[in-house]
């Protein structure tokens, strides 16, 4: 079973291979609606609009660095609170050797990493072939055929079966795909769109 994935993540492949159109409209929406909230899109499908030739691609590309500009605020005040964290933790440390300062340090350490690589990534240009790679919740690029036409359009790397609230779906966090041999019996469960099939299992998407 796979849980992240390699993807092509560049709209424009699709386009030139496929003859597919890009839905302007879903993509604009998506980085609209979220507002700088928690979405997770691999670097290589935002680095499409990087060099934006239309109107429609630079109003996206727009909406992506407000987006990333919301996104970096997030991760310089958590940088900020992992370094107070930090040298608290520390100075604890030095009088005394205890468990529970250890492991704030460790984990305060280990927040700031994290968030340091991530404010880089926003502003690197050059891509990494984990640009392309997608994980349970993440948005990618998926090609779809809609009203007799290939249409592009931005998919959230879930499975949500009828009646779930958000709420449900974070309680069920390994529910983004399943067993082939279960296509027959529950593949008319989910309002999604079946990507990519693997030799056993298949990868869900929905929007």
């Amino acid at each position: 079973m796979c849980y992240s994935a390699q993807i092509v993540a560049d709209y424009r492949k699709y386009v030139k291979m496929f003859g597919a159109h890009m839905s302007i409209k879903e993509f604009a929406e998506l980085y609209w609606e979220h507002g700088g909230r928690d979405l997770k899109a691999p670097l290589a499908m935002e680095a499409a609009f990087f060099d934006a030739q239309t109107d429609d691609e630079r109003r996206i590309q727009a909406l992506i660095a407000e987006n990333n500009a919301v996104r970096a605020t997030k991760l310089e005040q958590e940088v900020f609170e992992q370094r107070t964290r930090l040298a608290k933790a520390e100075r604890i440390l030095e009088t005394k050797a205890t468990k529970a300062a250890a492991e704030s340090k460790r984990i305060a350490s280990n927040k700031i990493d994290a968030a340091v690589r991530r404010l880089a990534d926003l502003k690197r240009t050059t891509l990494k072939d984990a640009d392309s790679r997608i994980y349970p919740g993440w948005y990618a690029p998926v090609m779809i055929v809609q009203d007799g036409h290939r249409v592009v359009v931005p998919m959230r790397y879930r499975c949500r079966l009828p009646g779930w609230t958000e709420e449900m779906e974070k309680e069920k966090p390994g529910t983004y795909n399943a067993l082939r041999t279960l296509l027959t019996v529950r593949a008319v469960n989910f309002p999604s769109y079946q990507a990519h099939k693997p030799a056993k299992s298949f990868l869900a998407f929905h929007r």
